[in-house]
């Protein structure tokens, strides 16, 4: 798919659920904090999103040859089912598609596969030279300048949850004084991004004006690429022990598209199955955002609707209201705190939907779980708030793990997927979310989190983690 690149204001960080109370340990000292970085204008702002879903060929997705064979997409190599860009040896092909040069941050991601010899992912010049260049053969990293200048970084964990053959690699390359020419600085990260795996200096990163790839050099050999995004936004977000999520959309600091204005949210969420040892600490979620919520980092104008995905196959709901990022449950109960939730059996299919009213001047959720019996109290939840505000601008999905000192996140399990993802000012009128919208992205996301595969056609995507 190509990545038409519009126009945003903020980096907005993916705010959480946060449990209106103070009786649970494990949510009484945290702090809501909003990730500053970087500043954005309406000038300078873009994403550079390439991915393969669509089939087609490499020139589909704005790559450009610049010597070699052509490259391919390839659906034999690929990336949690994603489809990938076979490089062939020798290969160098150049992506310039909407960059704006002259910023003063840059960071990218992408997936790379080469098992035999070093496949380069560069961020270029205007002449296609490198100024900032990654390596990898199997596990093994390398970054320097150029393809000249390589250094081995280090090597992926063995035990990453990506996929066997793959490493992903994700960069912030930043300005780190007034003298942009000699002052800049690549933080590579691999896998996770709790902390940064290699620190280099990059001084003539300042000249980027897009990205390259290139093929090994051992005669025969390919080497993979997909999940890219190079943009004037961060991607990999550091903020230890707080708050890691991952999830699809745009409005977690890969802001770069307005939709255009809407009223209605909704999609499907089916629950296969989960485990954790305690409650209110997984959940899964969609998200709404009005004018204000989509261009400003804060709480307010900022809607979600979503599940605590609690012990023993139970399932709690909840919403957030657009005035603060605080969870309101639908609980019979007038007590806030995280609560137990019910039983949902494995295979749980919610519908989730999100509606603004402007007659009304009202904001409505709901949640319907067609998985229990209708005649059961805990089939449906509706919740309706007062609100006056503009219609809703962006969206993106979540799943979300709350830090907890008492248990390591490899007790926590979740597999499932969402569908249907579509918006709109009507229920006739809905259109589907597509991937030219979706960036994946995660925030401070456990080695054990993974990206996965999301189809444009049906506009969803499973996740597993």
């Amino acid at each position: 798919m190509k990545k038409a690149v519009a126009f945003v204001l903020v980096a907005l960080m993916a705010l959480s659920m946060f449990p209106n109370t103070l009786q649970l340990t494990h949510v009484q000292n945290r702090l809501l904090e909003e990730r500053a970085a970087p500043a954005a204008s309406t000038q300078g702002t873009f994403a550079l999103v390439s991915y393969f879903d669509n089939g087609g060929s490499y020139g589909d997705y704005g790559w450009q040859l610049m010597s070699g064979q052509s490259p391919s997409i390839s659906s034999v190599k690929s990336y949690f089912g994603e489809p990938s860009m076979k490089v062939p040896s020798g290969t160098v092909a150049v992506n310039t598609e909407g960059v704006v040069p002259h910023g003063q941050f840059i960071s990218f991601q992408a997936a790379i596969s080469s098992a035999s010899a070093i496949s380069l992912f560069s961020i270029v010049n205007t002449e296609g030279a490198s100024v900032f260049t990654v390596g990898v053969q199997g596990l093994t990293v390398y970054a320097g300048t150029s393809a000249a200048d390589l250094q081995m970084a280090g090597n992926a964990p063995a035990s990453s949850a990506y996929p066997a053959g793959w490493v992903y690699v994700s960069a912030n390359v930043f300005n780190t004084s007034t003298n942009k020419q000699f002052s800049w600085t690549a933080q590579l990260f691999i896998d996770g991004s709790s902390s940064y795996f290699y620190n280099l200096s990059v001084p003539g990163a300042f000249q980027y004006a897009g990205i390259s790839v290139s093929g090994p050099s051992v005669p025969g050999k390919s080497g993979y690429f997909t999940d890219i995004v190079f943009s004037s936004y961060e991607i990999p977000i550091f903020i230890p022990g707080y708050n890691p999520m991952e999830g699809y959309g745009q409005g977690s600091g890969l802001l770069v598209n307005l939709l255009q204005p809407f009223t209605i949210l909704t999609g499907q969420i089916q629950l296969n199955s989960w485990n954790t040892p305690e409650v209110g600490i997984l959940s899964y979620q969609i998200n709404a955002m009005n004018y204000f919520g989509t261009t400003t980092s804060t709480c307010k104008g900022f809607f979600q609707l979503g599940v605590d995905l609690n012990p023993n196959g139970f399932i709690s709901p909840w919403y957030v209201a657009g005035t603060n990022c605080f969870a309101h449950y639908f609980l019979p109960s007038n007590n806030p705190a995280v609560q137990p939730g019910f039983y949902s059996p494995p295979g749980t299919r919610l519908i989730l939907s999100i509606v603004d009213s402007p007659a009304t001047k009202t904001v409505s959720f709901q949640i319907v779980d067609l998985s229990v019996p209708a005649s059961s109290g805990d089939r449906y939840w509706n919740a309706t708030i007062a609100y006056s505000g503009t219609e809703f601008y962006s969206t993106y999905t979540q799943l979300e793990f709350q830090p907890s000192s008492a248990y390591p996140i490899s007790n926590y399990y979740f597999n499932g997927s969402m569908s249907g993802l579509s918006y709109g000012s009507s229920q006739s009128s809905l259109l589907p979310l597509n991937g030219n919208y979706m960036l994946p992205y995660t925030l401070n996301a456990p080695p054990t989190w993974s990206f996965t595969y999301y189809s444009d056609q049906t506009s969803g995507y499973a996740q597993i983690a």
